[in-house]
């Protein structure tokens, strides 16, 4: 089993809980993992990796669960399987105040994804939000920064070398720091449209149906007896399943 890393898990998965808010999806990640396996009564191997190898290492057989909060898009679905539903995500932008005011000024109007022009976005590498702005950035006059994390992301705009994030918003809400100054902001609403939201998935090889088939069946007994909505809320203080 895989699971996406954070920037702070840099050895192999251990029974350990990381405390860190940013670490938080990545250890409900491997919690949720360690509870699948134990009602497959199955003998699991953890590793952490980052967003862009999970999918590959699916397809090429060296992985057979991917834990890396995937939204089910056309194109990934010629690559990997789905598991059912675990919660449901939208996209959201992040700024700088000064910079979002700026860049409203400029455009004299609303600052959202699609009037977005001539400007630095970082986004996380492989992402659904990296593959969109790559479609609109000719279009756009978009400087997309891929990036390995999350956090990376937040970083190069607090370093002035992104002008905005695009990032799902469980995550943009998790690496948030009130300490820094300036602060990031939210940019405008939630975005589902361009298959930047929707339901989040485990990923599996397209050709293990029985592996789905159990995990699903695991996933409806962690619904039914109440496990995994306790895990959820053990990890996040909003509901999104």
């Amino acid at each position: 089993m895989a699971i996406a890393r954070a920037p702070v898990l840099e050895t192999p998965a251990n029974t350990q809980a990381a405390p860190k808010p940013t670490a938080l999806l990545a250890d409900f990640n491997f919690a949720l993992a360690r509870e699948i396996c134990r009602r497959l009564t199955a003998k699991c191997v953890y590793t952490y990796q980052p967003f862009a190898e999970i999918i590959p290492a699916i397809e090429d057989k060296r992985i057979e669960l991917g834990f890396g909060n995937h939204l089910r898009t056309k194109a990934r679905e010629a690559q990997v399987a789905f598991s059912g539903p675990l919660w449901y995500s939208s996209s959201r932008l992040l700024s700088t105040p000064a910079v979002a005011e700026r860049f409203a000024r400029q455009s004299a109007s609303e600052v959202t994804l699609d009037t977005l022009r001539d400007v630095r976005v970082a986004v996380v590498s492989a992402s659904q939000q990296h593959a969109y702005l790559r479609s609109v950035a000719d279009t756009q006059r978009l400087q997309v920064l891929d990036l390995a994390t999350a956090r990376e992301c937040i970083e190069a705009l607090n370093a002035e070398q992104a002008d905005f994030v695009l990032m799902y918003g469980l995550g943009a809400y998790l690496e948030l720091d009130a300490t820094l100054q300036p602060t990031p902001v939210f940019i405008g609403p939630g975005i589902i449209d361009h298959e930047l939201g929707g339901s989040v998935h485990i990923v599996l090889a397209r050709d293990d149906d029985a592996l789905r088939r159990r995990v699903d069946l695991a996933l409806d007994d962690m619904r039914r007896d109440g496990s995994y909505p306790r895990l959820w809320r053990r990890h996040f203080p909003v509901d999104l399943y």
